[in-house]
């Protein structure tokens, strides 16, 4: 996600998002400036961001909206680099041709579809957004894997699904949107059949101790990013324990794979984005370019990293 050009942004596509009038009829630069109030508990209010941000998220990200597995210094991130990540975490889940696959917090379906695709699974995404059910439907027919992939919307903290119903869930860079983190983390126990794994990957703080003191950088991520409040890896552990699940394990992937790669680390890059914040009018771009130089310097500094995340529901 370093070195970003500023893109052409396109219009909103889809139907009309569900969610409160007052938060629809609310302008770009309006929205902007509440987010960056910071989210709290306000679930409505990140849903109109993640709506408002499409455009942004398709011309910067295209299909994944995650952080890749970089191995290579010499080239830019590449889409290749988030799809390799959807592979380490498929290979963590152990998943098989015909097994059947929850990805929550879905985005417009590239992992749905990849996994699909690449791992004949059946797979359902979910999503709160209604304009990312829709583009993510789209997608899927495209790729011409409708009849095994389905996008259903949803909230993570109350699955519409009934127990024992798939053999893994994944999620990407989704509970830490989440205010209630410990319910998805039951409600994951509860779907998954005996012996099924929870896979995932997400940003998370560095911190002894807690995020209690955290640094201003780490409360400017939370805001720009329409988070309610960062999370340490540790705490996710914690919550995955006391959810049931078994050989809890978390993975710092700065000591796994190249993740700087993704991130604008050094001060050239740090000034670019400087450069593109400056000259930029638009609301929700600007924002998220904010939001990618406070994760660089925030990543610079150790205080902040991507952890990688696998459990697994006993068979007993």
């Amino acid at each position: 996600m370093s070195g970003l050009a500023v893109p052409d942004l396109k219009p909103a596509i889809g139907p009309e998002a569900i969610g409160p009038e007052a938060l629809r009829s609310l302008s770009d630069d309006t929205l902007a400036r509440r987010i960056r109030l910071g989210v709290s508990d306000e679930p409505a209010l990140v849903h109109e961001y993640y709506r408002r941000c499409i455009p942004v998220y398709e011309s910067i990200l295209g299909l994944h909206w995650h952080t890749g597995w970089y191995e290579r210094t010499d080239r830019a991130p590449t889409p290749q680099d988030q799809e390799r990540m959807i592979a380490i975490l498929a290979a963590s889940a152990q998943l098989q041709a015909g097994m059947r696959v929850l990805d929550v917090g879905c985005g417009i379906g590239g992992t749905v579809a990849w996994l699909a695709r690449q791992v004949r699974v059946e797979a359902v995404g979910i999503t709160p957004v209604l304009e990312q059910k829709w583009l993510a439907d789209q997608q899927l027919a495209r790729q011409g894997v409708a009849a095994t992939a389905t996008i259903e919307l949803g909230r993570a903290e109350a699955l519409a699904f009934p127990d024992a119903s798939f053999d893994a869930v994944l999620f990407l860079e989704s509970p830490c949107h989440m205010s209630e983190r410990g319910a998805f983390f039951r409600e994951a126990f509860r779907v998954l059949k005996p012996g099924g794994r929870l896979v995932g990957e997400d940003w998370v703080g560095v911190c002894s101790g807690g995020l209690s003191g955290a640094s201003a950088t780490l409360r400017q991520i939370e805001r720009l990013w329409a988070i309610p409040a960062l999370g340490t890896a540790s705490e996710y552990v914690r919550l995955m324990q006391l959810a049931g699940f078994a050989e809890c394990q978390t993975f710092d992937l700065r000591d796994q794979c190249l993740i700087e790669q993704g991130f604008a680390v050094s001060a050239s890059e740090q000034a670019s984005l400087r450069s593109q914040i400056e000259e930029c009018r638009e609301p929700m771009l600007r924002l998220t370019l904010e939001g990618l130089l406070a994760l660089g310097q925030a990543m610079a500094a150790g205080e902040f990293t991507v952890a990688r995340f696998v459990a697994v529901r006993p068979l007993n």
